[in-house]
C-alpha cells in the first residue's frame, strides 16, 4: 500500500533541496533532511524521523547548529551518525551520534554526542560509515579531519572512537613546504546584524600585520557570496587566491556570510533576491572600518563569482560609497533568464511577482555604477549563467555611459578552467590599480 508523507515550508520560506531519505530495512520508517524552527525566527536543518503507519515525526536533532548529511543508520542498536555545525560555531563541522528513541521517549531529551568537538584543532571534519547489515553494530568509521591545519584521515573505532590506523597524513611532506612561506594569520569572527542575526566574517591578515599596528592602512579586498545556502567562513584548510593576495599584494583579504547564508535566516530573502543580503555586506564593511582601525577605507574593493558576480554588481549599483571598485565574475543580471527551478523557489512565478524580478535586475542599477570600477568577466560556453546575462549588464553600462572593463573568454564554462591563470591574473592587475597596492612584483601571478 502507497503512503505519503509531505514538508511543507514554513510562512515567508522555501524548502532547500536535500538528499534523499534513509529508509529503515523494513521500509516502515525513514530520515529526513527537513527545516526546524529554533527561537522565533531562525531555521536550521535537522533530522527528522518519520513513521509512516502511526504517522508518527519525531525530531531526533536539535539546536542551533546545521545538520548537514545523514552517514549512517543502524536499526539494530538505534544509532544514527550525522555531519553537522557546532552551535554558535557555523564554521565548524563536526561528525555527531544520536540515539533513535523508543516511542514512549521524547526525543527532544535525548542529547547528541560529538565526536570530534573534543580532538583538538580540528574543527572541519568529514567522515563514512561502515557498511551495516542491521543485524549487527557498526564497527568502524573513516574520519577525514580537512582543517583549520593540514588534512589528514584515519579509522577510528565506532566503540570507542579510538584511532585504529592512519590512512594519510599531509602535514610530514606539507608542513615543512608551507613553513618556507609568508602566509596569512586567520582571524573569524561575528558581527551583529539587525533582528538578532549575526554575520559570520573571517580575515586573512597580511604576514606583515602586528597587533600593535594600529596606525597602519592596508587596503581590503572582499569576497562576496550571498546565494540562499552558501558558506564561505569555514575552518577547512585551504590556500586560494585570496591567500595569495593576502600574502603577496599586503592586503586584508574578508570573507562574509550573511543572512541568507547556510545557518542564517532566508525570510527576508523570500520574494526579495538582491535585498537584504547586499545591504548586509555593505553594512559588515562599514562596522569593519569604523572599528577596525587598520584598514584603509579610500582602498576598498569586492569581487565574486556567479551569484557572488550579481552582488557585486549590486553593491556597485547602491550609490553607497563604501567600495572603490569591483569583479563580477560569470554573474547574474536579469532573474527572469536565470534557472528557473532556483529563482521561482525563491522570487516566485514572474506573473505573480514581477515587481520583485524588477526590483532584483541588476542592469537596473548599472547607470548608477561609477566609471571605471567595474570589471565584468565571462565565459562564452557558461550553461550555468549564460553569457546573456554578462551581455546585458555590458549594455546596459553602455547605454549609461559608464567606462568599465570586460573579459570573455571563448569556449570557457562557468568555472572559467582553461583560463583561470589569466582571470586571477586580470584581477589581480584591476586591483593594483584601483586600490593602488604594494608588491615588489607588479606582473606577479599566482601559480594556480
Amino acid at each position: 500500500m502507497w503512503q505519503k508523507y509531505t514538508e511543507r515550508a514554513a510562512e515567508d520560506a522555501w524548502l532547500d533541496i536535500q538528499e534523499h531519505p534513509v529508509f529503515s530495512p523494513d521500509g516502515n520508517s525513514f530520515l529526513l533532511l527537513a527545516p526546524v524552527q529554533e527561537g522565533s525566527i531562525e531555521t536550521y536543518t535537522h533530522i527528522k524521523h518519520v513513521t509512516l503507519a502511526q504517522q508518527r515525526i519525531a525530531v531526533l536533532s536539535h539546536g542551533r547548529l546545521e545538520v548537514t548529511k545523514i552517514l549512517g543508520w543502524n536499526s539494530f542498536n538505534h544509532t544514527i551518525y550525522y555531519l553537522g555545525t557546532q552551535e554558535n560555531k557555523p564554521g565548524q563541522r563536526h561528525l555527531y551520534v544520536i540515539r533513535n528513541p523508543s516511542r514512549e521517549e521524547d526525543s527532544r531529551r535525548i542529547a547528541p554526542e560529538c565526536i570530534t568537538c573534543d580532538l583538538g584543532k580540528l574543527w572541519s571534519t568529514y567522515a563514512s560509515i561502515s557498511p551495516s547489515s542491521n543485524t549487527t553494530d557498526m564497527l568502524y568509521y573513516v574520519l577525514v579531519c580537512e582543517g583549520p591545519g593540514l588534512p589528514l584521515a584515519g579509522v577510528h573505532s565506532a566503540k570507542t572512537n579510538k584511532l585504529l590506523r592512519l590512512l594519510y597524513d599531509t602535514r610530514p611532506q606539507q608542513g615543512p613546504l608551507l613553513s618556507q612561506f609568508a602566509l596569512p594569520k586567520q582571524w573569524s569572527f561575528e558581527v551583529p546584524l539587525s533582528q538578532g542575526s549575526k554575520a559570520q566574517v573571517q580575515l586573512l591578515l597580511p604576514p606583515s600585520w602586528r597587533p600593535e599596528l594600529r596606525d597602519a592602512a592596508y587596503p581590503v579586498v572582499v569576497e562576496v557570496n550571498g546565494r540562499p545556502g552558501s558558506k564561505a567562513v569555514t575552518e577547512k584548510f585551504r590556500i586560494d587566491w585570496g591567500t595569495y593576495m593576502s600574502s603577496h599584494c599586503d592586503v586584508v583579504y574578508v570573507r562574509l556570510d550573511v543572512r541568507g547564508s547556510l545557518g542564517q535566516s532566508n525570510h527576508a530573502l523570500y520574494r526579495h533576491i538582491g535585498g537584504i543580503e547586499v545591504l548586509d555586506q555593505v553594512f559588515v564593511l562599514k562596522y569593519l572600518l569604523e572599528t577596525l582601525t587598520f584598514l584603509d577605507e579610500t582602498r576598498v574593493g569586492l569581487w565574486g563569482w556567479g551569484y557572488g558576480g550579481y552582488v557585486t554588481s549590486m553593491v556597485l549599483g547602491s550609490q553607497q560609497k563604501v567600495f572603490k571598485c569591483g569583479i563580477a565574475v560569470s554573474p547574474i543580471a536579469d532573474w527572469l533568464y536565470y534557472n528557473s527551478a532556483f529563482t521561482e523557489r525563491i522570487l516566485g512565478m514572474p506573473a505573480e511577482n514581477y515587481k520583485g524580478y524588477v526590483e532584483a535586475d541588476a542592469t537596473q542599477r548599472a547607470k548608477n555604477i561609477p566609471s571605471k570600477s567595474m570589471f565584468v568577466i565571462h565565459g562564452l560556453a557558461d550553461i550555468t549563467t549564460p553569457f546573456e546575462h554578462g551581455i546585458s549588464l555590458a549594455r546596459a553600462l553602455t547605454e549609461a555611459g559608464v567606462l568599465f572593463r570586460y573579459n570573455s573568454y571563448a569556449d570557457e564554462g562557468h568555472d572559467l578552467v582553461g583560463v583561470i591563470r589569466h582571470v586571477y591574473q586580470s584581477m589581480e592587475d584591476f586591483f593594483q590599480e584601483c586600490l593602488s597596492l604594494d608588491t615588489d612584483d607588479p606582473k606577479a601571478s599566482p601559480d594556480t
